[in-house]
């Protein structure tokens, strides 16, 4: 009936204590085993409510203590005893509490019984029972020491000696468990207590370790309890934050009761386990015993001298280990660990208690004993303990010898850890009440773990494309988390001493780095941060080769290392600091760095934003777009970058210069060059910039380049220095693509072409004449490289001549189409003279280019007079081309003069033409005022008189120098009245004054090449005819003598 709850709700509470009395009695005093087990069991499975029990519990319990010392000896009535504390205990927990130090010993001393199951059933009953007598009360402790003293340590002893390890060892748990605060009372038991588990811990057997260490969980037990520890009520724990927060009064009052002792005490086994070569079954069981530490210490776990003590000897010692596979569960348990307490800096403070403790649990099968933890916001006083946990972490791929797996496995936990470390950072960053000093701590500190990692990444021992990434990532980790408004700061500086470039030095045997006026940064200059990362990550990289394992993810993660600053941070200082750094770098495998950089630039321009261009408009409207192209300049002044080289090996370098690996290079270059040029004449930045005056900032730089190795080719010094010039030549080529494609968009947008007005403008005009020169460099650059690659060359001048076709098609006006026949003509010229282009397009491409400035001529608004000083403008270029062997040129040329020059009847032809005209007349494929083809007929054949009989003139007009002849032959043939009326004239002669004139002005009758009369400025010619007709009254002398004397030659 006791045993039925429904039964027992109608038992009288008399009838009840009768019933107990009965039991406690018949137990007491039987003799018979199955009576007294029937007894006990009777009370172990009864159903009687508390009220009812407390009226009898003395002689209830002290029957059930009866039964546990085992009078008869019987097993059975042991167990049934401890069935029945087991249900009290649920029933009256805190009577028997109070009572433990009754019942609870019997149970001890049973579990030093060389019976095995009379130990197992007694270490159940007491993990049954354990919260009722954890932590002990004072008078079970006292009652157990007693035991100790008296037998039962002597005991353990013996057993221990019997080589019953482990069971001696499962008791000795619960004995140290059960001495409570006491044991430091008892510290002469303690000490006899303590050199049991010092001989197992040494023990071989992994099995004897284990248990010591399961034991040892007792002595954490003991010494680790509330009364040592902070309350947990929601008020404590905010006074506990407070505490651990300082290192005063706190940490006094824990030493003084000497916590430091005990938490030292417990440590050292574990600390030596963790550190020797054990199983893993022994590294499993202490890692859970060091746990249960951490959850015993509740919310004290996160005071910086139990870091100190507790959390840095463990971790520090599994993380030496490595991601081994044998101890890569530890690994990862200690990973989660630390990034949980790092991650707990960044829930806010002001919540409730509840949220601000983070509860840490896993579900890793060999952490099944693992209690939450308490974890607390931690300090800016445990950075060098976090840094030095990364620190080990990486370091473990720079060992040579680590497999792939295990160094991609350390370099993922590092990052893991930084950027969980970074984001507690940031919460200090953003914190108004942390100090200014507090923030150069942490910046000083971070920077110098940044920079070590780095150097190692470019180490001789640490060159792992791995590493070099990982590197990289912190770095990028960096920029993205922390707070832009610190890292940018110029109130935050530190010093730049980076040993890889205290030596760097400008390069200077190139003239025109200096004239670009780039600044760089140079060794132990106070930086700012941003600055600081970015110059640290351009030297991880700048040592790779494009052999480097991995470059193509070292140089992807570059590109997107600056879009991130120049989107985030100030983009004149980071563009800025890059160019620098590049232009001291100056080899030819430093244009992939150039790339990624460019790309980054790129994907800036296109992702800015109204807000984004707002910024940019304030301070460095001039200075950002200088640094934009320097950075376009930089491939054309590696390309122009000498370098001595002995004569014998001249041969082989040119062969590497023409190599398919370098042209593939030099392509991949071109076209990220015209992406970022592009982009950038694209991009909203130009509402607040000037795209004209970038242009022709951008021209003068590249001027400068083509200028130096044209020079070096003239003089002959390339045999001594070698410079790329193909790939000068290349690069040129795209340059002036883009950029005169630029300009015709700019001349369709502002009607330069088409409006006078516009073409006068001094600034729209001088970019246009930059731009011209640009042009004309490289057509005499590509002229002199056709012996070098002639594939190459005429595949790219095909290409300009096709954009420049473009660009005449947009002029109309005078100036403009006079300036780009000023600029071009002699490379034209050269281009023109050249009789063995076998290539169809660039042949295709020169014929269209004649044609169109032709017909830009023709098409002139206000129409060009065709007069003397516009022919000698273009006598070089019509001396090459009316009889030119190619047909469409000649042609072309054929039906421009009729229709210009043919109408024409008062013109002073050069020499240079003379014999050209005279050829083409007498084929009658040019037409020529009708008055000068009797005499153009016969002047092949008086040559030498026409040379004594012409004459040379200085006049007062803008043309310096005049040929008579044609002016007088136009006389001759006036109407016969005029011939009569001057019959009877008396020839007359050259004065002395006029042939010496004569004589200097034939001296400058040669151009620049060669080619005949020079080719003259437009600036020193004057199209006005007004004073034409005093000329040729003075010029005309005896035109009668001449026809007479060209009649006796006929």
């Amino acid at each position: 009936m006791i045993y039925h709850p429904s039964l027992v709700s109608t038992i009288p509470v008399d009838d009840a204590n009768f019933v107990l009395e009965a039991l406690a009695k018949v137990i007491m005093t039987t003799k018979i085993k199955s009576v007294c087990n029937l007894g006990v069991w009777c009370i172990s499975m009864q159903q009687f409510e508390a009220s009812i029990l407390v009226g009898c519990f003395n002689s209830v319990l002290q029957a059930v203590v009866h039964a546990l010392d085992n009078p008869i000896g019987s097993l059975s009535t042991t167990f049934e005893a401890m069935q029945a504390v087991m249900k009290l205990a649920a029933q009256l927990s805190e009577r028997m509490r109070e009572s433990s130090h009754i019942w609870a010993p019997p149970i001890c001393r049973r579990l030093l019984s060389t019976d095995k199951r009379e130990r197992d059933i007694s270490e159940r009953c007491l993990l049954k029972i354990r919260p009722t007598i954890i932590p002990p009360p004072p008078a079970l402790s006292k009652a157990l020491a007693e035991d100790m003293k008296l037998k039962l340590l002597t005991v353990m002893k013996d057993l221990l000696n019997q080589g019953l390890k482990i069971q001696t060892l499962q008791a000795w748990g619960w004995f140290i468990r059960l001495q409570g605060s006491h044991a430091m009372k008892y510290r002469h038991l303690t000490n006899d207590m303590l050199k049991v588990p010092e001989k197992t811990f040494s023990d071989h057997n992994p099995q004897v370790q284990i248990a010591s260490l399961v034991a040892w969980e007792g002595l954490v037990d003991a010494f680790i309890h509330p009364a040592l520890l902070t309350s947990e009520t929601n008020e404590s724990i905010r006074n506990g934050i407070q505490q651990v927060r300082t290192s005063g009064g706190s940490s006094c009052q824990i030493q003084a009761i000497g916590f430091s002792k005990s938490i030292k005490l417990i440590m050292t086994p574990l600390i030596g386990i963790i550190s020797s070569k054990c199983d893993v079954s022994v590294y499993s069981s202490c890692l859970n015993t060091w746990c249960y530490l951490l959850h015993k210490l509740d919310i004290s776990v996160n005071h910086p001298w139990v870091i100190e003590l507790v959390l840095d000897p463990i971790f520090g010692a599994v993380f030496r280990f490595g991601p081994d596979v044998k101890t890569f569960w530890l690994w990862n348990l200690c990973l989660d660990l630390l990034d949980d307490f790092i991650l707990a800096k960044c829930r806010n403070l002001d919540h409730e208690t509840s949220s601000q403790v983070s509860h840490h649990s896993t579900s890793s099968k060999w952490s099944w004993k693992l209690q939450p933890i308490k974890w607390l916001p931690w300090t800016i006083g445990q950075l060098d303990f976090l840094v030095k946990m990364m620190d080990i972490i990486i370091s473990h791929a720079s060992i040579a010898t680590i497999t792939p797996e295990n160094r991609s496995s350390a370099c993922d936990a590092a990052l893991r850890i930084f950027r969980s470390f970074l984001k507690g950072v940031q919460m200090d960053f953003r914190s108004s009440s942390t100090k200014y000093n507090d923030i150069m701590l942490c910046l000083n500190t971070l920077l110098r773990f940044i920079k070590k990692i780095c150097e190692d990444a470019t180490s001789e021992g640490g060159r792992s494309s791995e590493l070099h990434h990982t590197s990289l990532q912190f770095l990028e980790a960096v920029v993205q988390e922390l707070e832009p408004s610190i890292l940018g700061s110029p109130l935050y500086k530190v010093s730049l001493n980076f040993t890889c470039i205290e030596n760097l030095q400008m390069v200077d045997n190139i003239r025109n780095v200096k004239y670009l006026g780039i600044s760089s940064v140079a060794y132990m200059d106070m930086v700012s941060p941003l600055v600081y990362l970015s110059v640290l990550y351009i030297c991880v990289v700048i040592p790779s080769t494009p052999a480097t394992r991995g470059m193509e993810l070292l140089l992807q993660g570059l590109r997107r290392f600056f879009k991130t600053i120049l989107l985030l941070y100030d983009p004149v200082e980071s563009l800025s600091v890059a160019v620098g750094l590049l232009y001291k770098h100056m080899e030819f495998r430093h244009l992939d760095i150039w790339t990624a950089i460019a790309k980054g630039l790129e994907d800036f321009f296109n992702g800015l934003t109204v807000k984004d261009l707002s910024l940019l408009k304030m301070d460095s409207n001039r200075d950002f777009p200088r640094a934009v192209c320097h950075l376009l300049s930089y491939p054309f002044v590696v390309c122009s970058c000498s370098w001595p080289t002995q004569k014998k090996d001249s041969g082989s370098l040119k062969e590497s210069l023409v190599s398919p690996e370098r042209k593939l290079k030099l392509q991949q270059v071109a076209e990220v060059w015209k992406s970022l040029y592009g982009a950038r004449c694209a991009s909203k930045f130009n509402k607040f910039s000037e795209t004209s005056s970038l242009t022709e900032e951008l021209c003068s730089m590249l001027n400068g380049c083509v200028d130096q190795n044209i020079s070096m080719l003239d003089h002959g010094t390339e045999q001594y220095f070698h410079c790329d010039d193909i790939g000068l030549t290349y690069l040129s080529a795209t340059a002036v693509t883009c950029v005169m494609e630029q300009q015709i968009l700019t001349l369709a947008a502002s009607s330069v072409g088409n409006n006078v007005e516009h073409a006068r403008d001094h600034k729209t005009f001088s970019v246009i004449k930059n731009s011209l020169d640009f042009s004309s460099r490289f057509l005499k650059l590509s002229w002199s490289m056709m012996e070098t690659d002639p594939s190459i060359i005429l595949f790219v001048t095909s290409r300009v001549f096709s954009v420049l076709v473009c660009f005449v098609r947009c002029l109309h006006t005078k100036p403009s189409i006079l300036l780009f026949i000023e600029t071009i003509s002699c490379p034209l010229l050269q281009w023109l003279s050249h009789r063995e282009i076998q290539e169809a397009s660039t042949n295709e491409q020169l014929h269209h280019l004649w044609s169109e400035i032709l017909n830009c001529l023709r098409r002139c608004q206000p129409p060009i007079v065709f007069d003397s000083s516009l022919l000698k403008l273009q006598a070089p270029l019509l001396e090459k081309t009316l009889d030119h062997p190619k047909s469409t040129i000649s042609e072309l040329t054929v039906a421009f003069w009729n229709s210009t020059y043919g109408k024409q009847i008062k013109l002073d032809y050069p020499e240079s033409l003379l014999d050209i005209l005279d050829k083409l007349s007498r084929n009658k494929r040019i037409n020529l005022q009708t008055k000068s083809l009797p005499f153009l007929g016969k002047c092949h054949s008086i040559s030498e008189v026409t040379a004594q009989r012409s004459r040379v003139t200085a006049t007062n007009s803008w043309n310096s120098k005049r040929v008579e002849l044609v002016e007088d032959t136009a006389n001759q043939f006036e109407p016969e009245n005029r011939l009569a009326s001057s019959s009877k004239r008396k020839r007359v002669g050259l004065t002395e004054h006029q042939k010496e004139v004569r004589r200097a002005q034939q001296g400058r009758g040669m151009d620049c090449c060669g080619h005949g009369p020079g080719i003259r400025t437009y600036t020193s010619v004057d199209f006005s005819q007004g004073n034409e007709d005093s000329q040729e009254s003075q010029e005309i002398r005896d035109p009668e003598s001449i026809l007479e004397m060209l009649r006796r030659t006929a």
